[in-house]
């Protein structure tokens, strides 16, 4: 089993730090240019399957890493989707900090949930599906799986291929990166 996961490319809110979840931002003007390097680099991965999140922002990345992929066969699929941080996203930790729902949250976020948003129960059991079908789709092939997705997902994925990892220990991939994953090995 094989996976390439790209995290978006860089927007707005992620230069502000803002939490972005669903709202759907798109990538700053100069980010076709960045992820030129990350398009030289999979050019030639022959990919079985294609998965994005339904995201502008994970669209736009798809685009401008491939330019002349035919995105019909493209599976677009909102449990790709980050977090919904609800009444949070557009905020930042500064903007946020003096609330104490938030201040909860941000110790215990598996027993706390952002107004509006999705508990991490609710995050949790969204991806663990997506991750259980595609699992499911790979162990019968060994042809690389390309996923566009987000930050919380690509942690939550690498949590689920090294069972018993912590999520918050997880590897993280910066906007315009990727991460190859084998399982149960992973490696950049």
């Amino acid at each position: 089993m094989e996976w390439w996961l790209i995290r978006h490319g860089l927007t707005s809110w992620n230069a502000d730090r803002r939490y972005q979840g669903h709202s759907d931002v798109e990538l700053l003007p100069n980010e076709k240019h960045g992820l030129e390097a990350l398009s030289r680099k999979l050019k030639g991965v022959p990919f079985s399957a294609i998965y994005c999140s339904d995201l502008l922002r994970c669209r736009q990345t798809l685009k401008y890493v491939f330019p002349d992929l035919d995105t019909k066969g493209v599976h677009y699929d909102s449990r790709l989707r980050e977090m919904n941080f609800g009444e949070w996203e557009g905020k930042t930790y500064d903007m946020l900090k003096g609330i104490p729902l938030y201040c909860s949250w941000i110790d215990q976020p598996k027993c706390y949930t952002p107004p509006g948003g999705e508990s991490w129960q609710q995050f949790e059991g969204r991806v663990n599906e997506i991750y259980c079908e595609l699992r499911d789709i790979s162990l019968n092939s060994n042809d690389p799986v390309l996923i566009v997705t987000h930050g919380g997902v690509i942690s939550m994925i690498t949590t689920f291929m090294n069972s018993g990892s912590n999520f918050w220990e997880a590897a993280r991939v910066e906007p315009g990166e990727v991460m190859k994953v084998t399982a149960p090995a992973i490696s950049r």
